[in-house]
């Protein structure tokens, strides 16, 4: 019998080394993947209690769906958050106090009154103050422009949000314009959206800022999401801190890279960019008298509706 204990109490000490090694490797992983210096453009997305669920998971979706963007979460305390009628508990992937300064910061909205527990809260809104400050773009969602306003960020600019919140963010917010009847607004570095899934128009108007119209394209092919039409924003400003010219210089040197790998046994799907064997793929078009090959349905599809957009220039 006494044997018998000591052979449980030694596993259970392997036990709670295994977990404990399995818990800082954890840690461990996710701090490499926040602060990695790959090149890829940070999103920082606020994460906080009633949180409106697809406020926050259309732009991360969105991003993550681009190799150019790097998403993570934020939470202003430690622990679990529960979204709106909690649907969801989501583990952040750091606090305000330790994480990194994102290039694109995003506040996704919720019932105003989960909003007034956020903003009530002096070192959150300190938080927004000095991050906003080193951000290219900050961007609230819906009824998260709420938070915005909180922080003085709208002030002297042009905003919208939720269709049933404008009338009441406009009276918090005097010296800020808020205009309904369109997707999204960028005034300067600040870019508001309307309601819930307009997240999702917001985000994809930014890749095509800092990407191109291809890359946000290939963004809602892969979403199968239909519905962004760019006019349906309103353009105030330009970002400040906005290199575009070195944007623009990296994009096409990346595309050319992969070019240089293509054979003449291969050929690039125009689209998405994929190699393929050339000739047998079963997915192809014929725009002004020569064929294309793609590597999916999707990407036909795409190239089909924009055409004149991915056939290489002459």
């Amino acid at each position: 019998m006494k044997n018998f204990k000591n052979i449980i109490a030694v596993s259970l000490v392997l036990l709670l080394s295994i977990l404990s090694f399995g818990c800082k490797q954890t840690e461990k992983n996710t701090e490499v993947k926040a602060v990695r210096p790959d090149g890829r453009i940070k999103v920082a997305i606020l994460v906080y209690p009633n949180v409106e669920l697809l406020d926050f998971a259309g732009p991360a979706e969105v991003f993550s769906n681009s190799k150019y963007f790097q998403v993570y979460t934020v939470s202003v305390n430690a622990g679990k958050v529960s979204t709106k009628n909690n649907t969801l508990n989501i583990n952040p992937d750091f606090t305000i106090t330790n994480a990194p300064q994102p290039d694109i910061l995003v506040l996704p909205g919720a019932p105003l009154d989960a909003i007034g527990l956020l903003t009530g809260n002096e070192k959150a809104i300190q938080w927004i103050d000095k991050v906003n400050v080193h951000t290219k773009l900050t961007m609230s969602v819906c009824t998260g422009a709420a938070i915005l306003s909180k922080a003085g960020l709208l002030d002297g600019k042009t905003a919208t949000t939720h269709s049933g919140a404008i009338d009441t963010l406009q009276k918090l917010t005097p010296k800020a314009r808020f205009i309904s009847d369109v997707r999204f607004v960028e005034d300067g570095k600040i870019l508001t959206t309307a309601g819930v899934s307009a997240g999702i128009d917001g985000a994809l108007h930014v890749i095509e800022k800092l990407k191109g119209l291809r890359e946000a394209l290939f963004v809602t092919s892969i979403m199968e999401y239909d519905k962004w039409k760019p006019a349906d924003g309103k353009v105030i400003g330009v970002p400040h801190g906005m290199d575009m010219s070195k944007i623009k210089h990296e994009h096409m040197a990346d595309a050319q890279k992969r070019v240089s790998k293509t054979t003449k046994t291969e050929e690039k799907d125009v689209v998405c960019g994929m190699t393929l064997p050339k000739g047998l793929s079963k997915y192809f078009s014929t725009y002004q008298g020569k064929d294309y090959h793609f590597c999916s349905a999707s990407c036909k599809n795409l190239f089909d509706k924009n055409s004149a957009l991915y056939a290489p220039k002459h």
